[in-house]
């Protein structure tokens, strides 16, 4: 396996490495083939059961391409395997944005919304032509998006998604090269990434017996998984095994269970116990201790504790206890501890636009014009906030404008540090929602679409860089083809979103999965604009404070030699106890129980390669099984 060669001050991070290129037109038919063939099982995978294809099953896609190439006798190089890999989600496994169009539609036709109104008027009735055809229209008689009533919301959303892209595209550029290149961050699970690259691009047989380790038993703990799901009969409750049941007897309103998905326990096994510790500990503290609390003491959050009842499982007390108490905890957690971070590298980032002034060698060679990037930045995010103004006047243009040029900024720094540092990233829930809610705004639009929200892509992007230069990738070609996949996403996922609603109506018995959770999604949406979901203010900037002090004491423990990770402890107040303690969990084997029979040196170097084993087997499994799902839901749905 590839070293990196020291490091010191006087040298960059790509010293002693050959990089070489990655994006070749047989990447390109590849992306192409992936994305005509796995968007519509990623679609329908949605529509059928609630879930969508996971890292596991973009290992499936990985093995296959390669082991095809390789009895071709032209087996794809350690540059073009990344490259396939790392873009795959993008191309394949991201749900097409026209998907929310017959959302859209589905919001203003069902009963449920009906029943809120603004000024007495119901909302489905607010709802512009813009944002879906209205009622009578011919679009209601043909379920199809290709018809001159949607172009005007297909050109739309299609336009705020260009331009989100470019925003998030060009704030990858500048982080990944600041939090790699700069900072050097570890960025812990990128040794997986680069491990599967490795194993399947070299096979050497020692490599092979530490993958196959781990592929054997995740294939088995997949199968048992997997198969009973796709044969309905469940044999492992998934996603979790959910604990409430017995421990609302003592703790009520606590969160407590077991991921069943073997992703957090892999994950803890590269984690060192005082990262997985702190995540623990933030978690255990918000969703299990202060859940309780707020539940058994009504003063605090009256609302949640009328709504818990006994019997209540993690799923409903997860969604109302976000709902009532941890949506304006948890914004300003996010946005103090970005702060904190903008503050602590503010050298990095002055460093990283000198470069590109300065037009220096490394900062240029290997990635896109860092100058060329701020500047994209600012158009997307700019472009992204004007047009919303433009069609929702009545919101104040600088609430878009800070939430796409600033916090999206801070949001960025946050997800490829977080990343960078722990391996995951604390999304911010309804960050927009609860913009507008802090404004006077009394229509619906804007409930409903946004300008450009950082959703956490500079992070991804960032450990893509990472295992970029671990495979001797140029990351300009990563870039490169992550336009590729993103417009591949944006042409088949409009095709074959199309064919799916002429196939047969969504939601229906056809789609099972939609029948449930689309009314859900139109209840939370219809609480929000008829501001039933109600925010703090105050509470946003006292825990934003919180999070900012942490952050600081955090790192003067660490200078005292005390372990304790600020940044794991804020992911942990996001993270269910139900992936937490498995972490925690794989985390202390991997470090005191596997380390008593491997040496902790050895064990540091082939952790990487025996957890991709891990994710490989059981990505084979999920792959058989999302098929025999579509199998079993292949005959013939017409009539209805």
């Amino acid at each position: 396996m590839q070293e990196l060669k020291p490091l010191t001050k006087n040298n960059s991070l790509n010293a002693g490495i050959e990089f070489k290129s990655g994006l070749t037109w047989r990447v390109i038919f590849g992306l192409i083939l992936i994305a005509l063939l796995f968007i519509p099982i990623n679609i329908y995978l949605n529509l059928s059961t609630g879930m969508s294809l996971t890292t596991a099953a973009v290992y499936v896609i990985i093995i296959l391409l390669s082991t095809i190439t390789r009895y071709s006798g032209k087996p794809l190089s350690r540059q073009e395997l990344f490259i396939i890999y790392v873009t795959t989600g993008a191309a394949a496994t991201t749900i097409p944005v026209y998907y929310w169009l017959i959302y859209r539609f589905f919001f203003i036709t069902t009963p449920v919304t009906y029943a809120y109104k603004i000024d007495g008027v119901p909302l489905p009735n607010l709802v512009p032509d813009w944002l879906c055809p209205p009622l009578g229209s011919l679009a209601h008689l043909h379920r199809t998006l290709l018809q001159p009533e949607w172009i005007k919301p297909i050109s739309i959303i299609t336009t705020l998604f260009l331009l989100s892209f470019i925003a998030d595209w060009s704030l990858s550029i500048m982080f990944s090269y600041i939090t790699v290149e700069l900072e050097r961050l570890d960025f812990p699970f990128a040794t997986i990434d680069f491990s599967l690259i490795e194993t399947l691009t070299v096979q050497k047989s020692e490599v092979m017996r530490v993958f196959m380790a781990g592929f054997y038993p995740g294939l088995a703990y997949g199968a048992i998984l997997y198969g009973g799901y796709s044969l309905g009969a469940q044999l492992i409750p998934l996603p979790w095994v959910d604990l409430t049941w017995f421990t609302e007897k003592y703790i009520p309103g606590a969160i407590v269970g077991i991921a069943t998905d073997p992703a957090s326990f892999a994950y803890g096994l590269l984690l060192p116990p005082s990262i997985s510790g702190s995540l623990l500990l933030g978690s255990a503290m918000t969703w299990i201790l202060l859940n309780h609390m707020f539940t058994i003491n009504s003063s605090f959050f009256p609302e949640w504790a009328e709504e818990y009842y006994p019997g209540m499982m993690i799923s409903s007390i997860y969604q109302r206890s976000l709902q009532r108490i941890w949506i304006s905890p948890q914004i300003g957690f996010a946005l103090g501890l970005a702060a904190a971070l903008i503050a602590s590298m503010r050298k990095s980032i002055f460093e990283a636009i000198s470069s590109g002034i300065k037009m220096q060698k490394r900062a240029n060679e290997y990635f896109p014009s860092l100058i060329l990037a701020l500047l994209l930045y600012t158009a997307g995010s700019l472009g992204s906030a004007i047009l919303f103004s433009l069609l929702i006047p009545e919101i104040p243009f600088y609430m878009p404008l800070l939430i796409s040029l600033v916090a999206s900024f801070m949001i960025g720094a946050l997800s490829s540090h977080a990343i960078g540092r722990i391996g995951f990233f604390p999304v911010v829930p309804y960050l927009w929602q609860s913009i507008v809610y802090l404004t006077p705004y009394r229509g619906l639009p804007g409930w409903l679409i946004s300008p450009y929200v950082c959703s956490g892509a500079p992070g991804s992007a960032s450990q893509a860089v990472k295992v970029a230069y671990l495979t001797g990738t140029k990351p300009k070609d990563y870039f490169k083809a992550w336009i590729i996949a993103a417009i591949l996403n944006l042409v088949f996922g409009l095709l074959i979103v199309d064919s799916f609603w002429r196939l047969a109506p969504i939601p229906s018995n056809i789609y099972p999965a939609s029948l449930i959770y689309w009314p859900l999604y139109a209840t939370n949406d219809s609480l929000f604009i008829t501001r039933q979901i109600k925010l703090d203010p105050l509470l946003i900037l006292s825990s934003g404070a919180f999070s900012f002090t942490v952050f600081f004491a955090g790192s003067l423990l660490q200078k005292i030699n005390i372990p304790f990770s600020p940044i794991a402890f804020v992911t942990g107040c996001y993270t269910l106890p139900t992936s937490s303690i498995t972490i925690f969990l794989g985390s202390l084997i991997g470090h005191y129980v596997i380390g008593r029979y491997v040496r902790k040196e050895e064990w540091i170097k082939i952790r990487g390669v025996f957890v991709a084993g891990i994710f490989a087997g059981v990505g084979v499994f999920l792959g058989l099984g999302v098929s025999m799902i579509l199998i079993a839901k292949s005959a013939w749905v017409w009539p209805w």
